[in-house]
């Protein structure tokens, strides 16, 4: 009995350009022959992890698949991913899984849409996917068709690494020409796959006569033998006769020239299907088999006729070869066996219309924004301006849209073909996002050498994208003061249009505004910085650019900080929240908003917390890359081991720190704050000779600066000199030194406080140290006091009368460990967001129940508890059972149950 395909709204959307969740038309769908043993096999399959479908092209895994998804009421609660043609680019195969899953109707599903941005870091989005799919209350199929089209060697090893942690309660079906260097004989050898082979898929004779008959084809039982017998049961080779033989007058006579002929099944067919068609359709499919998708307009114009989404609708409705990519039935693809085959009639048929062919498709396609289609069908066309034309308008999009990758390959094959500024300033960018700087700075001179060769016409986007690649390259390497100074474009964007006529050109001016205010921020032009992170955030939310949106608070933070730890605390978080609402927690993005969540936890004491943020910024950075924010990310982690009197461990940051601040182009004192709190942990640790002789190396402004006086007064005073160090600490308590942070200040006043207690000056001291409350008070700074050691301080202070009781007694809590500097802090946090059942499982992680007594409590298996666990262990960044513990104590985790 024929049974009907169906798509339904989880399946039928794919990575294929398919815009619409709505159920295909019933006059649409291919019908295929009901086949109860293979659906048998798939059903037996979700007993196992994975099931393969692994056969020859044509040989109907697609349609199997699918009508058992449909037969079996499986649909609703799967996603289907059809892997692109060539597909070599790790962000956009996993992005489109992502997101797929996390559109299907799955109850408990937590899993987020990932947002397009420029890099990728594919480890830890896999381990978030994992946790989220880990969460899963009912069952879920996901299906990878045509896994065979992956060349990537990396996406096959991540693919590997997906399969072997995944959840029980996921089944994923692969769907392949040929096996895939997944490891599936390890599968094999546990039980844990399930395959369906060519043998499986051939038709038997009952299921051939069946085929044919739901065409409307009658054939005696010779010639329906004679037929199987040359097909060997194999699908498309049935259907192609079957499209043939609906147009022949004596479908024996076919059968029996057919099983004579020396070419292949293929070869013949596909002759015979042409030859059975009218001259228009014919033309239709040969000058269409160049485009991997085609809709009315577009296929109109290669025609140079009309009628092109109705002669497609109908052929998609005779057969499997012709598959409609949406339910309106706008767009369509050829069946990639049946669109080789057309491809290879066409160039031996009509070979000097390609050329032209490709160009009009390129142009089309630009018109219409699909850029990456429109540059591939311009290298196509052997068409090196329309090419360089499109890439250096589009490229930061593309970038943006997280299809780096897949522009790299067109990139790299038209600078093969014929180099040019344009590519140059393009193939620069690229190197940027990379992390390649010395090759993003030969590109960019050697397009700025050869600026003079772009056409008028194109000049303007040029030099708009080497500005803003240049302010890109400034950022990573600290060459802050030449960009500012350098010529800005000579005709800079208009002033951002209302909402509906908002293009492209957006994507370059919300990036020029973001990184034009990011290097001003470096260079301390905090003010004009933030005005323009302000007004490139807002583009961003505009035009829906998250990662842009994210970036630009991320960085506003880190400006804000220098003034205002608490004001610029929420503006941390609210980056976390984009990044983590679009999926980007991994992203470096994230990694720099939790430097500044982190920096301000320490600043108030938090020491708990701010060591998470950390770890977890370790995680999403490349310190390398950003050496401005690496720096901060060191000399964070410095202070949280000084704090703790690991002072080697701290010097070791600092030591870091310092390096990278050095490899700022751009003279900067970042290398010797690094350096002061080096030799500030040299002198707790005992270090003093080490020390002096480091300070002697200093030059006499550096010396006179007040951190540096802070490192020698704490030097004098480790020596038991303290007339020495106040007449050291005199210039920074007098306000008569400029210093970088009001921290210093602090440090300072305390620090003089314990030279005066030390020559019984109480009044003084007490004065100190009342002037360091009134200070530090307005922003809770506690971190000065646990820098200096206060405890002895605020002891003998609280004997007095004070203004600051409160704030004395909260800093008494911290130096004694009871209070902020726990890092305890409440659930929900924009650090650590642990699920329903991860919280279960975390309440038994203290108790002495093995893995096995955690799962029969929790009613789960003891697979499930164990991917809780680890997805536990990544959230609060820890490496055991008892780290987990002791961390999640540390954040005021531990007490929580399951709501």
């Amino acid at each position: 009995m024929p049974l009907v395909t169906s798509s339904s709204a989880a399946i039928s959307r794919g990575a294929r350009n398919v815009s619409s969740g709505d159920q295909l038309p019933a006059s649409r769908r291919a019908p295929v022959v009901e086949r109860p043993v293979l659906f048998g096999l798939l059903d037996g399959g979700l007993d196992t992890r994975v099931t393969a479908v692994i056969a020859p092209a044509g040989s109907g895994k697609t349609f199997l698949v699918r009508s058992w998804l449909d037969t079996r009421g499986l649909a609703g609660r799967g996603a289907w991913v059809s892997v692109e043609r060539g597909e070599g680019d790790p962000q956009r195969f996993w992005s489109a899984l992502v997101n797929e899953v996390s559109r299907a109707a799955v109850p408990g599903a937590r899993v987020e849409e990932i947002a397009p941005a420029p890099g990728f870091n594919a480890g830890g989005m896999i381990e978030r996917f994992l946790a989220e799919l880990a969460s899963l209350r009912e069952g879920l199929v996901i299906v990878i068709d045509d896994l065979h089209e992956i060349k990537s060697a990396e996406i096959l090893s991540q693919l590997g690494y997906f399969l072997d942690h995944v959840s029980s309660r996921v089944h994923v079906t692969l769907v392949s020409r040929h096996d895939p260097q997944l490891g599936l004989h390890r599968r094999r050898l546990e039980g844990d796959l399930t395959e369906v082979r060519a043998d499986h898929l051939r038709f038997t004779i009952g299921e051939s006569s069946e085929l044919l008959a739901a065409a409307g084809i009658t054939l005696s039982q010779d010639g329906l033998s004679l037929l199987h017998s040359r097909t060997e049961g194999w699908v498309a080779g049935l259907r192609l006769a079957a499209l043939s033989m609906a147009a022949h007058r004596d479908p024996e006579r076919f059968v029996a020239e057919f099983s004579g002929s020396e070419r292949t099944v293929a070869e013949y067919l596909i002759a015979e299907v042409l030859d059975s068609l009218s001259p228009d359709i014919r033309r239709l499919l040969l000058r269409t088999s160049i485009l991997d998708r085609v809709n009315g307009a577009l296929g109109d114009l290669l025609t140079g006729d009309s009628g092109t989404e109705r002669h497609l609708s109908a052929l998609a409705e005779t057969g499997g070869f012709v598959i409609p990519l949406d339910a309106r039935g706008e767009w369509f693809r050829f069946h990639h066996l049946f669109a080789d085959l057309l491809a290879a009639e066409l160039r031996h048929s009509e070979a000097e219309a390609v050329p032209s062919l490709h160009l009009a498709a390129a142009r089309w396609h630009a018109d219409h924004g699909h850029i990456l289609e429109a540059v591939g069908h311009a290298l196509a066309a052997d068409d090196p301006d329309l090419v360089a034309s499109l890439l250096v308008e589009h490229y930061f999009s593309l970038m943006l849209d997280g299809r780096q990758a897949t522009a790299r390959a067109l990139v790299d094959s038209a600078a093969r073909r014929r180099a040019s500024p344009e590519l140059a300033v393009v193939l620069a960018a690229d190197e940027l996002i990379d992390g390649c700087l010395d090759q993003a700075a030969a590109q960019l001179a050697l397009a700025a050498r050869h600026a003079g060769e772009v056409p008028e016409d194109r000049r303007q986007r040029f030099e708009m994208m080497l500005y803003v690649t240049r302010l890109s390259l400034a950022r990573r390497v600290g060459d802050l003061q030449s960009v500012l100074a350098a010529t800005q474009p000579a005709a800079p964007f208009p002033e951002l249009p209302s909402i509906e006529d908002i293009s492209l050109q957006t994507d370059v001016r919300a990036l020029m505004l973001m990184n034009l205010g990011i290097v001003e921020v470096w260079s301390g032009r905090g003010e004009e910085g933030e005005r323009h992170l302000i007004a490139a955030g807002d583009i961003a939310r505009q035009i829906g650019r998250p990662y842009l949106q994210a970036s630009c608070q991320a960085h506003r933070a880190q400006a804000i900080s220098w003034r205002s730890f608490p004001l610029a605390r929420p503006v941390a978080e609210e980056a976390l929240a984009v990044a983590a609402k679009y999926g980007l927690r991994g992203d470096p993005v994230s990694g720099t908003a939790l430097v500044v969540l982190g920096s301000c936890m320490v600043a108030s004491g938090q020491l708990g917390g701010a060591a998470e943020a950390f770890r977890l910024a370790d995680e999403a950075l490349r310190p390398d890359l950003e050496p401005a924010i690496g720096f901060k990310l060191h000399f964070a982690h410095g202070i949280i081991n000084l704090v703790n009197a690991n002072y080697p461990e701290a010097i070791e940051s600092f030591l870091e720190a310092e390096r990278l601040g050095k490899s700022l182009v751009t003279s900067s004192p970042l290398a010797l704050h690094a350096r002061c709190a080096m030799l500030y942990a040299a002198v707790l640790g005992g270090d003093n000779i080490f020390v002096r002789a480091a300070l002697e190396e200093l030059t006499e402004a550096e010396r006179s600066t007040g951190e540096v006086r802070e490192v020698v007064a704490a030097r004098l005073l480790a020596e038991g000199d303290a007339h020495a160090a106040l007449a050291a600490l005199e210039p920074t308590v007098a306000e008569r030194t400029k210093v970088h942070h009001g921290l210093v200040l602090i440090r300072s006043l305390l620090l003089d406080a314990k030279a005066r207690y030390m020559i019984n000056d109480d009044a003084a001291a007490r004065s100190a140290v009342e002037r360091a409350l009134d200070l530090a008070e307005t922003d809770e700074l506690v971190l000065p006091f646990l820098w200096v050691g206060s405890s002895e301080l605020l002891e003998r202070h609280h004997r007095y009368q004070t203004a600051h009781g409160a704030f004395l007694n909260v800093l008494r809590d911290a130096l004694s460990g009871r209070g902020l500097a726990s890092g305890r802090r409440p659930a929900g946090s924009p650090l650590v967001d642990l699920s329903d059942t991860e919280l279960r499982v975390l309440r038994y992680l203290p108790t002495n129940l093995t893995t096995a007594g955690i799962a029969s409590q929790i009613s789960v298996s003891v697979n499930t508890v164990k991917t809780h666990m680890r997805s536990i262990y990544m959230k609060l960044g820890a490496h055991s059972r008892a780290q987990a513990v002791e961390y999640a104590r540390d954040l005021g985790l531990a007490g929580h149950t399951a709501r």
